[in-house]
């Protein structure tokens, strides 16, 4: 199997992957329409690969995989558009067709070390056709870069060298059956560069794709092509079939963890059509004309509230990212009605824990919401406090977590 058709079986195979995937996306973006709005939050990220790599060359493809590890730091610009500067390293190899090799070598293969350090451009296709929607699970994307590969160690490439170099100045390069031109092309073809060049500078393009474990971390799957300069697997291709690049490919499976939260939400306002507003007006009784002189009373006048639960995870007294929407509601009110006073009551679940560790847990809830207030300018007068531990539960059963709560009343 010549360069070009391996090079083509794996450009096929990532095309497939990326086709056979895209159907999820579309389907995970025209399900059910969320309950929140998101707002996405840029973010730096970190990476971690390991898997498996492919040389293109002459010699048989299991003799021309080696192991490949990668890491990456990254920055995500928007729900679409990230950049990342990753090292790769590990090994390439190399090798010797021995249909055309003449001599009986002691090795027809060699593997070389390398670190090759890149800077990738990646675009998110879920959320550049899908819309950003961070409850979707499933994600696709592609990159393109440009780097360097260093070459650490090709002794291997030079043993073989020499071994040929021995053996062909012995009567088996003087058979006559060889054309003096045979001759010539064998030696300027295995292994001339392998110790003239150790930098070389790859393009490489790949695609992705990825399973969102939670807010923070994702399992992915990344298949990247590089192109690089003929010299990199020491020889020259002999059969000059996709001009005078030298290739690798890499199947790589690892972590990423997205730093702080990646995203807001607070829930979506379900607007009314013009067309319904009649149904959810209250009904109205006939205006009566009369003459009789109506008294009317004092009008009480309007005093502005709100109302927010702020929820928390098991044993955390910390504010979640989710839940921050809440407090900026609330600082916005109490900014807007500079009269209003809010009271915060802390509260536990009493399914876990004991009463006395709920109620200095609710405490620290409650502090924890006014400590926020007071940061973003709100009078401690304005402001009181209650904990009341896991005694007033109002919910029950598979609700019993709502009761994980600073129940925030402003008016």
């Amino acid at each position: 199997m010549d360069k070009m058709k391996k090079l083509r079986i794996f450009a096929t195979a990532i095309l497939v992957m990326v086709c056979a995937l895209m159907p999820v996306r579309a389907q995970n973006a025209a399900g059910e329409e969320p309950e929140y709005e998101y707002t996405f939050n840029p973010h730096l990220f970190i990476q971690a690969q390991g898997g498996i790599q492919y040389t293109l060359g002459e010699a048989d493809f299991s003799k021309l995989l080696s192991p490949n590890v990668q890491i990456g730091l990254g920055y995500e610009f928007t729900p679409s558009l990230a950049a990342r500067l990753s090292l790769n390293a590990w090994q390439s190899k190399g090798g010797l067709d021995k249909d055309w090799v003449f001599y009986n070598l002691d090795k027809y293969e060699w593997k070389l070390t390398y670190l090759a350090p890149s800077i990738d451009a990646m675009l998110d296709l879920t959320n550049l056709i899908g819309g950003f929607n961070p409850e979707r699970k499933i994600g696709v994307g592609i990159f393109a870069g440009i780097g360097m590969n260093v070459v650490l160690n090709n002794k291997e490439a030079g043993e073989v060298k020499d071994d040929y170099t021995e053996k062909a100045t012995g009567d088996a390069y003087n058979d006559p059956a060889l054309s003096q031109q045979t001759k010539d092309n064998i030696a300027a073809r295995i292994l001339p560069y392998y110790d003239k060049k150790s930098l070389f500078f790859p393009i490489r393009f790949g695609t992705n794709v990825d399973w969102h474990i939670n807010d923070n971390w994702t399992l992915g799957l990344e298949f990247n092509a590089n192109s690089i300069g003929d010299e990199y697997n020491s020889k020259e291709d002999h059969n000059h079939s996709i001009g005078n690049s030298d290739w690798y490919f890499n199947t790589l499976i690892g972590v990423k963890y997205c730093f702080g939260p990646t995203y807001d939400k607070k829930p979506k306002v379900k607007m009314i059509p013009e067309s319904e507003a009649a149904n959810y007006a209250p009904a109205c009784d006939p205006i009566e004309k009369t003459d009789t002189v109506v008294v009317k009373e004092p009008v009480e006048v309007f005093k502005p509230s709100l109302y927010e639960e702020i929820y928390y995870e098991i044993n955390k007294d910390k504010i979640s990212g989710n839940e921050k929407y809440k407090i900026r509601r609330i600082i916005e009110f109490m900014n807007e009605n500079p009269e209003a006073t809010i009271e915060i009551s802390g509260h536990a679940d009493k399914a876990t824990g004991t009463a006395e560790y709920n109620k200095k847990l609710s405490q620290r809830r409650a502090d924890n919401v006014a400590q926020a207030l007071k940061d973003a300018g709100i009078e401690e007068s304005r402001i009181t406090v209650s904990y009341h531990g896991s005694e007033d539960n109002i919910y029950q059963g598979e609700d019993m977590k709502l009761n994980r709560v600073s129940i925030c009343t402003a008016k």
